[in-house]
């Protein structure tokens, strides 16, 4: 008989506790036959299935509550120390609620539960059937609440009865108390993954109600319960987790096994969740004006720890953004297995530098475009009408520098440009004066498969180059990014820098106007400018980066640097008539004079300096023409 208690308790609740809190004759729920009817035993029922009586129950309760003398009867006293080492410990699992988008693995992993282990399974909807069809018995979860699957399965698991068996205090005697009189069996186990709301946003085509349907409701819902009570409840909610977690069953009596994978649960849990409701956060503000004042949800999921950071000495690992429509593009797309070193935090730094800026010279309509970037900044980059013209421009720019850079083309690669590249020492180098060559990582829209060949068995070094397919010309800056710089006790954010050629700005300041060959190594200069560090001043001519001035305390030792690279590596001729580019203005015009002195005839700069009109005097003195682009690149 249900007690008073129960008979004033919801009627949702009553049929639940009538069939969980009965007596053995009534256990076997009706309709149940075939896989899913369990195998009753010589007592009348399955080891997994059989329940306490209410009793029993009862008794357990009072001893827990201290409500019961030690001269209690012995059936009362046995069950109570059965059930005790059973649940309240937490030694055992006894119930499992698994419900699962992705259903990899899940139906060998739900066989491992029951079989190996004696766990029954509660699930719902696809899952459930899935199972079953798979010979695997389970209970469905309206079994338990009373109420069916309700508004096209968006409510399942939503229900006292479900949530309460997860949120229990097994320490708690009034928790224990409260679950057996509303007839509520403990769940030590959820099994739970979430709709793939990220992977349906992505899809082109997806509308605002297809992605709506993908928010997830009940799912965060379980996973947040079993992970707030992750003493008790082992959560797993990754597929990849299944190996995983049998592994640590395997090992349950240990406590310290059994404490590390309850607590590992419950943080992955919430690391899903966090994850998948930033995603959504985004998502709903993706048409949103970008305001730095507006709470950001930062996402980042660990995608592989790495040999160490910028030293030795520093623990370094690799993250993904859920909410970058380009995330992994330089962390998964390695052309082959081959390379026998694995990329470094700092060959994705300098990979990054040399990707941005590789794809915003492709942006502003360059032809083919080759650049080698060292230590972030670039040391060589060369347009040409050919792939091969174009590298050979580019590493011709600083060749000893080029040795141990990072290389971004923006073509295919094929066998040609890998024998050039290959050879490039042979070919150029030598006359050059450098010494040695070789590539750390080589990016490019795509590789050929003969010129992998070429490139893994031509050099020695070329096993070793990190081969990736990640630049795409044709995509434009994301003005929706942000940038991010950690400092002490805080974070600086930023919206990206989009701005390239912004062509209608720009005011030819001096006498005379750049000419034609000018105004396109202008151009060149100005965005290769923009993507070294400040300050910053780039020297081309003829469609080549010839001098590189980066990082400097006063824009006048950046004009020193860049000329004196220039005249260093073999380009003291071409410094007549080049053009230069300087990513702030000038304060004095010491900078230009310096510049004009090693042959500079065009230099672009912002402007807006209190003596810029000392400054285009300075030109008019000497016709160099100088154009203000009304636009500040600083990059620290």
């Amino acid at each position: 008989m249900p007690s008073r208690r129960a008979s004033r308790a919801d009627p949702i609740l009553r049929a639940p506790r009538r069939a969980l809190c009965s007596t053995k004759r009534e256990r076997q729920a009706p309709g149940r036959t075939g896989a899913d009817s369990p195998t009753p035993d010589r007592r009348g029922g399955h080891p997994s299935r059989r329940r306490l009586s209410f009793r029993a129950r009862l008794g357990m309760i009072r001893v827990a509550t201290g409500r019961i003398r030690k001269s209690a009867d012995p059936p009362v006293r046995v069950a109570a120390n059965r059930v005790g080492r059973a649940t309240m410990s937490g030694r055992r699992i006894k119930r499992a609620l698994i419900s699962v988008y992705d259903k990899t693995g899940v139906v060998e992993f739900a066989r491992t539960l029951r079989d190996e282990f004696g766990i029954e399974i509660l699930s719902t909807g696809g899952t459930a059937s899935l199972l079953r069809d798979s010979g695997i018995p389970v209970i469905a979860v309206e079994e338990i609440t009373g109420v069916g699957e309700m508004l096209d399965g968006r409510v399942k698991t939503l229900h006292p009865t479900i949530h309460a068996a997860i949120l229990a205090d097994r320490d708690n005697p009034d928790h224990t108390r409260q679950l057996c009189d509303a007839g509520i069996e403990p769940i030590d186990m959820v099994v739970v993954n979430l709709y793939p709301f990220e992977q349906t946003i992505t899809e082109p085509d997806c509308t605002v109600e297809q992605a709506t349907e993908m928010i997830d409701i009940g799912g965060p819902c379980l996973l947040r319960a079993a992970a707030k009570n992750h003493k008790h409840v082992f959560v797993v909610s990754r597929p990849d987790r299944y190996a995983w977690a049998c592994r640590a069953l395997r090992e349950w009596d240990r406590d310290e096994t059994r404490a590390a994978a309850l607590q590992r649960g419950g943080e992955d849990a919430f690391v899903q969740t966090a994850s998948y409701d930033g995603t959504i956060a985004g998502w709903l503000s993706r048409d949103k004006e970008p305001d730095a004042t507006d709470v950001k949800h930062i996402l980042l999921c660990a995608r592989k720890e790495l040999r160490y950071g910028e030293n030795p000495h520093q623990v370094s690992a690799i993250f993904t953004c859920p909410d970058d429509h380009r995330q992994g593009v330089l962390s998964s797309s390695g052309v082959d297995d081959n390379a026998a070193k694995q990329m470094s935090f700092n060959n994705f730094l300098d990979s990054n530098a040399a990707l941005l800026l590789c794809e915003e010279l492709a942006s502003g309509r360059l032809p083919q475009i080759a650049c080698f970037v060292k230590h972030s900044n670039a040391c060589g980059v060369g347009i040409g009408s050919s792939p091969i013209e174009a590298y050979r421009s580019a590493y011709l720019g600083n060749p000893n520098a080029a040795m141990g850079g990072i290389l971004a083309v923006n073509f295919e690669v094929d066998a040609s440009v890998a024998e050039a590249v290959m050879d490039s020492l042979r070919r150029w180098g030598k006359s050059a004066r450098a010494g040695a060559f070789f590539v750390e990582v080589w990016l490019a829209p795509s590789f050929e498969k003969d010129a992998i060949d070429v490139i893994r068995t031509k050099k020695r070094w070329g096993a070793n180059v990190r081969l990736l397919n990640a630049v795409r010309p044709a995509l434009s800056p994301d003005s929706g990014q942000w940038d991010l710089r950690r400092i002490t006790g805080g974070i600086l954010l930023q919206s990206s820098d989009t701005i390239g050629l912004n062509e209608d700005e720009w005011q030819v300041a001096t006498e005379r106007s750049p000419t034609g060959r000018e105004w396109a190594d202008l151009r060149l200069a100005w965005l290769i400018a923009k993507h070294t560090t400040s300050n910053a001043v780039s020297i081309c001519k003829n469609g080549m980066l010839i001098g590189n001035g980066a990082g400097q305390m006063s824009r006048v030792m950046s004009c020193r640097i860049a000329t004196w690279l220039a005249n260093d590596n073999g380009h003291a001729e071409a410094l007549s008539g080049a053009v230069a580019a300087s990513d702030g203005f000038f304060p004095f015009r010491d900078g230009p004079d310096i510049l004009m002195d090693a042959g500079i005839s065009a230099i672009i700069q912002p402007g807006g300096a209190k003596r810029d009109a000392e400054t285009v005097a300075a030109c008019n003195e000497r016709g160099a023409a100088m154009v203000f682009t009304r636009t500040r690149h600083f990059r620290h």
